[in-house]
């Protein structure tokens, strides 16, 4: 197969950013106070020149960046670090004044517990940290490659670290959108939790922030406030190097968060906000810890269901408050979208339309999808990046339809060339008159029992000729309690 023909000299994460009407829509809410489109955002890094955060491409060129607390740069962060960015926005371009980065949790890991697909949750320094498969595990030792591995041995002492980004309730619980495991080095690294203080003991120097306790003394260094105005409720973030016999943290620093983040915005911002859903009531729900206000002018309420992922245009009201104007589905929710994955070969695509072909569909690349490679490691990486020579392209894509009918990518991985790699598909399987498909790819089984219509069926195979041959397969019952239903049992 040869697609040089079709090569197109344009950066696909370039041109992506002139897309218009594919897909829902990135473009920053409208609020009569903002003049100037200041806009305060914050999520995910999805992509690279300069950084993808919200479907919004911002040019970092003059930007500030503050990365764990200290002066840094651009090349300090990595695909799905949640970052907040200011400065202004227009549709699906932006100039970013600032960016600011600091991981919710660095350090040890006391449980594991992940499914075969490596999804569940770990204990971090204390912390829930929920992982899914759009949570990016990189390992930055060669000593180990698993989570299990990098579990806290309090024999050996603190061999490990885990870096944990994502989305925070400040309560003791992480949805993890990256996890970087390091081996750990007193004089690089400390531990650091972040969250809202909890059991403030005067008489004990000592607090909690979720799970873990902190204990403080003489010596312990506090940043942006004093040891007097420590509170409950108070969003802090504590550092040091090693735990007491009773395994509290022993705080050498604790910094004051209160007004970071999201929470540095101007009043007359627009403000978009990637994360979790916390608790809901009539009038405001959670997002990542913050509270956001909403009433019937609100769109999109019907999304606001405890753990869905969401993104939410929001501003300032008279109050002060953070007040949603529309709340929509983010790309990843995979519990809501019900999308499909597959592993297969590049068939044709297009980089003037952003969009690529495999397994006979046409998926459509947007400013928001995540872009990685696998293969050479690029870190500004587009499909013009890759030498399109005789061979066969494997890529990992996840997808889902829009409200239009497209099928639009939220994360592809190039996989890079080889002759002899399996196909891959899961998604919801199909049977009707017309036969048996998945996500309107024809399934053939074989000698292998087919599912009931309505299962999600995960499989390797063969495709070949329009039809995906299965030589195996796994299939999950179908799911009566979804996310996508607001009822309770």
């Amino acid at each position: 197969m040869d697609l040089r023909k079709n090569l197109i000299a344009v950066s696909v994460i370039a041109a992506s950013t002139t897309l218009a009407g594919c897909g829902d829509s990135d473009d920053v809410s409208s609020n009569d106070n903002n003049t100037d489109n200041s806009v305060t955002a914050q999520g995910r890094i999805t992509g690279f020149g300069s950084i993808y955060v919200s479907g919004v491409r911002y040019d970092t060129s003059d930007a500030n960046f503050i990365v764990d607390g200290q002066p840094g740069n651009e090349s300090d962060l990595e695909l799905g670090k949640l970052v907040t960015v200011t400065g202004t926005a227009t549709n699906n371009e932006g100039i970013a004044t600032s960016v600011y980065f600091d991981d919710d949790v660095d350090g040890i890991i006391s449980e594991v517990s992940l499914n075969q697909k490596g999804v569940g949750t770990i204990k971090v320094m204390g912390k829930e940290v929920t992982v899914d498969e759009n949570t990016l595990i990189e390992f930055y030792t060669t000593a180990i490659n698993t989570l299990d591995e990098a579990i806290y041995n309090t024999s050996t002492g603190v061999q490990y670290i885990a870096e944990v980004s994502g989305y925070s309730n400040g309560l003791g619980n992480v949805h993890a959108s990256r996890i970087e495991i390091k081996s750990f080095d007193p004089l690089v690294h400390q531990l650091e939790i972040k969250g809202y203080v909890t059991d403030l003991s005067e008489s004990t120097n000592s607090f909690m922030i979720g799970e873990m306790n902190i204990v403080y003394g003489n010596t312990t260094i506090f940043d942006d406030m004093t040891s007097a105005t420590l509170e409950n409720g108070l969003h802090v973030e504590a550092k040091g190097l090693s735990f007491d016999a009773q395994g509290s943290l022993i705080a050498d620093e604790i910094e004051n968060e209160t007004s970071s983040g999201i929470l540095s915005g101007n009043s007359d911002d627009e403000y978009e906000i990637e994360g979790v859903v916390g608790t809901v009531s009539s009038e405001s729900f959670t997002l990542n810890g913050l509270t956001v206000h909403y009433d019937q002018s609100t769109l999109g309420t019907n999304l606001l269901v405890e753990n869905a992922i969401v993104e939410v245009d929001a501003y300032r009201d008279s109050q002060s408050r953070l007040f949603a104007d529309e709340i929509e589905r983010d790309e990843l929710d995979d519990d809501y979208h019900n999308g499909i994955e597959l592993k297969g070969v590049v068939q044709n695509y297009d980089l003037t339309n952003n969009t690529i072909e495999v397994m006979g569909n046409t998926f459509q690349i947007t400013t928001s999808t995540m872009i990685k490679d696998e293969y050479s490691q690029i870190r500004y990486f587009s499909l013009s990046d890759i030498s399109w020579t005789a061979g066969n392209h494997y890529v990992e894509i996840k997808a889902y339809h829009d409200n239009s009918g497209n099928l639009l990518v939220s994360k592809l991985k190039y996989q890079g060339i080889s002759n002899n790699e399996t196909d891959e598909l899961e998604g919801t399987l199909i049977v009707d008159q017309s036969g048996t498909n998945v996500m309107g790819i024809a399934v053939d089984f074989g000698s292998l029992t087919p599912p009931a219509s309505g299962t999600r069926v995960e499989m390797e195979g063969t495709y070949s000729s329009g039809v995906f041959t299965a030589t195996s397969l796994e299939a999950e019952p179908v799911d009566i309690s979804s996310s996508n239903s607001n009822s309770s049992s």
